[in-house]
């Protein structure tokens, strides 16, 4: 049964179409971990986990507590400061007040920090304060979490000795008696002695990953669908009857065949995710207790967070497991290809309605944990503590989701061999195909466009694309602070030409910046020749370096004063045209890989498919010819290539003008400062027209490789490989922070206005 068993697993990990399948989910799942992970506003960036812990390793638990809480409580003092400089500045009765309070509140505050703000070297690991206290908040969380696990610990034995004592909470609550009774015993054998803080970041990413787990299912289901599908098809099971043996041999070796598999694959995913979060936020000491991570300080269990994650592993094997060997039996007794998957659908949603649908505090929250993904959620089952109450009596979930996953897979093992054993449906009923209705077009584009965006399945792939550019531009959560509001309130009551008015109004402002750098010169040179102290001349120094909080932002509009009375022009405020033409993000960057990988997956097959279906000679042999075939394909890329240029700037524009109006579009670029004596005077529109040109001539080129190869090496799989080695690898290479991959790659000429 062995060497039939090693026959079924080759038989289908050698086919080009599943090898496919694999390296394109590998490449998805790890696609989509470094996508939702990229560092957005207030949250910082997977290495700033990974430099944290470096600074911290040789430290012991102790002094790892007083490094963060020195760093955090150093920004929370710093936030405070900035906000009393801000409410100084604004000038009037009711911020003074304020600031005078957090001053009264934090008495030292300005002779601490002052000078290191001033500075700027407050920020260690991020290049923003909102990122850096993102970023320590968390850490201090966790590490002050697991400080106080052996109190944890002995709250638990306490709380069992208090109740054992109130005879009457025994008779009135069965369940809660047993429930308090059960976490002493369970977490009696635990102790804080191998417990050792490392940012969790990294282990929680990469085994908590949902979209893991989907892939996985997706491959299960490409696995199961050649498992039995294939002989079926072939009429090849009567042979395999008729043999001795034959029917139990045979199905057994699939079924083993069907546990290797996902075995192998959910240690591949998995360690697919575990090598990148070791690369970027680090993964720290597998040899730790499991209670190390903050997240599954609860857990009864002692074992090592390596060992947990084996344990996790294993577990979602056992559970592809039982699912696929259900969906075995399904294929066995179906007699339409098509239905295991929609079996296997049916199930998964099913499970996920129970799941999301019951509440966690219901008394039906058996049902939700024990459901598949609720199984599924292995940090729960393993990293948490929890009691079913079944009939008065305290359950752990970690046994009755073992024993049901026992069952699960018993029951699948049992209704696959019963039904193979009894089938008697061993042949295949083909089934049509699920496609929109085919019309014969008049249109040799409509008919190519069809061809390529469903039959070679292309708009599945380029709605994905858009829901994802989407997804990350209308979900970016654009912040105004202090000094941005001063400049946008400056800016909306200057806007349009230079009046009188207008000219008063930044003078004036003038005068009281250029009062404030006065009065503290003045200060200064009292303090250096001794006529005050140092500590008096912090002390009045403090209110007018409060107005001069917001002179950066004033020296802005006084930029754009300055080329109006030398240049003519408009006031326009401009931030909102600095994140649209990527002077202050790397969305352009982001975007241009994601096109470039749409196009590359969703294109690759489109000249390759008429050689794979044998039809280049018939169509050489029709009126319009292959010539005219080969021009309607470049023109639905053409439109496809369109449409992907426009829309992120649609998604980009709605998003940046919620906090930053985009006014003014039909003035002059030459009116933006950032093109100050670099632009032609043409309206900021027709800027915007020529960016997303460039970008749609970058996409056209992208099309030009794409579709060369794909005619040229007449094979899907090559065409992919090729265009994603010249296009897309530079680009990832640049995503991964080597600079110098941008100007090997097509960026250039897509983000060129970022740059420019």
């Amino acid at each position: 049964m062995f060497g039939l068993t090693g026959f079924e697993l080759l038989k289908i990990w050698r086919k080009r179409s599943f090898l496919a399948c694999l390296g394109i989910l590998l490449a998805l799942n790890l696609f989509v971990l470094w996508y939702g992970n990229q560092p957005r506003e207030g949250k910082p960036s997977l290495f700033a986990y990974r430099t944290a812990a470096s600074d911290m390793s040789g430290m012991d638990e102790q002094e790892k507590w007083e490094y963060i809480k020195a760093l955090q409580e150093k920004l929370d003092n710093i936030a405070i400061l900035q906000e009393i400089l801000s409410l100084q500045a604004w000038g009037d009765e009711a911020g003074d007040a304020l600031a005078a309070q957090l001053l009264q509140e934090n008495p030292a505050i300005y002779e601490t920090y002052m000078e290191e703000l001033t500075e700027g070297g407050y920020l260690k690991y991020t290049d923003d304060l909102d990122k850096e206290r993102a970023l320590l908040n968390e850490l201090y969380e966790e590490i002050e979490k697991i400080r106080g696990y052996g109190a944890y610990l002995k709250s638990i034995e306490e709380q069992a000795e208090r109740l054992r004592s109130i005879s009457i909470f025994k008779t009135a609550s069965r369940f809660g008696s047993q429930n308090i009774e059960k976490s002493a015993a369970d977490h009696r054998a635990l102790s804080d002695k191998n417990i050792r803080f490392y940012p969790s970041k990294g282990i929680r990413m990469a085994m908590e990953s949902r979209s893991t787990d989907i892939f996985l299912l997706l491959s299960l289901f490409f696995f199961v669908g050649d498992l039995i599908g294939e002989e079926k098809e072939k009429g090849l099971f009567y042979m395999t009857r008729a043999a001795k043996n034959g029917v139990a041999v045979c199905i057994g070796a699939k079924l083993l065949a069907l546990f290797i598999h996902v075995t192998a694959f959910a240690v591949l995913f998995y360690g697919e995710n575990l090598l990148y979060a070791s690369m970027t936020a680090g993964l720290g000491d597998f040899s730790a207790q499991i209670q190390s991570v903050g997240a599954y300080m609860e857990s009864s269990l002692a074992i090592t967070v390596g060992e947990y994650i084996v344990l996790a592993v294993l577990t979602k094997a056992a559970l592809l497991f039982g699912f696929g060997a259900m969906l075995t039996a399904v294929s066995v007794r179906a007699a339409k290809s098509f239905t295991p998957q929609l079996a296997g659908a049916g199930f998964l949603f099913g499970n996920g309605l129970c799941y999301a649908a019951i509440p966690a505090g219901s008394a039906l929250h058996i049902f939700k944990y024990l459901s598949f993904f609720g199984i599924l959620e292995t940090e729960r089952l393993y990293g948490g503590y929890l009691n079913f109450n079944v009939g008065g009596n305290a359950v752990s979930r970690l046994t009755a989701a073992l024993l049901c996953l026992t069952l699960f897979g018993a029951a699948g093992v049992t209704a696959a061999f019963l039904l193979f054993l009894r089938g008697r449906s061993l042949v295949m009923q083909k089934a049509r195909r699920l496609m929109l209705p085919f019309r014969p077009y008049q249109s040799l584009l409509r008919h190519e466009g069809y061809k390529i965006l469903f039959t070679n399945r292309a708009l599945p792939v380029l709605l994905f694309a858009a829901l994802l550019i989407g997804w990350n531009d209308l979900g970016k959560s654009y912040t105004c602070p202090a000094k941005e509001a001063y400049y946008a309130e400056m800016m909306f009551s200057l806007e349009g030409r230079l009046t009188e008015e207008k000219e008063a109004v930044v003078l004036r402002e003038k005068e009281r910046f250029d009062e404030a750098f006065a009065q503290l010169a003045r200060i200064e040179e009292l303090a250096a020749d001794g006529s005050i102290e140092e500590s008096t001349a912090d002390e009045m120094k403090l209110p007018w370096l409060g107005v001069l909080t917001f002179y950066p932002s004033f020296a802005r509009v006084e930029e754009q004063y300055a080329h109006i009375k030398a240049e003519g022009g408009y006031f326009i405020y401009d931030t909102g045209y600095r994140y649209l033409f990527g002077k202050m993000d790397e969305s352009f960057l982001t975007d241009c890989l994601l096109l470039t990988l749409c196009m590359i997956f969703a294109f690759s097959g489109a000249v390759a498919m008429e050689y794979r279906q044998k039809s280049w000679y018939l169509l050489a042999a029709t009126h319009k010819g292959r010539r005219q075939v080969l021009l309607q394909k470049i023109n639905v890329y053409i439109l496809c290539a369109v449409c992907a240029a426009v829309l992120p700037w649609i998604f980009r524009a709605a998003s940046i003008n919620r906090v930053y109006p985009l006014h003014g579009v039909w003035l002059s670029v030459r009116n933006l400062p950032m093109y100050f004596g670099k632009a032609a005077d043409i309206p900021i529109l027709i800027l915007i027209a020529a960016a997303v040109f460039s970008q749609l001539l970058a996409l056209l080129l992208v099309g030009a490789v794409v579709l060369f190869w794909s005619w040229n090496r007449k094979s899907y799989l090559q065409a992919s490989f090729l265009s994603f080695l010249m296009l897309a690898l530079p680009l990832v290479l640049a995503v991964l922070g080597l600079d110098f991959a941008k100007w090997i790659s097509l960026y250039g000429i897509y983000g060129w206005t970022g740059f420019w």
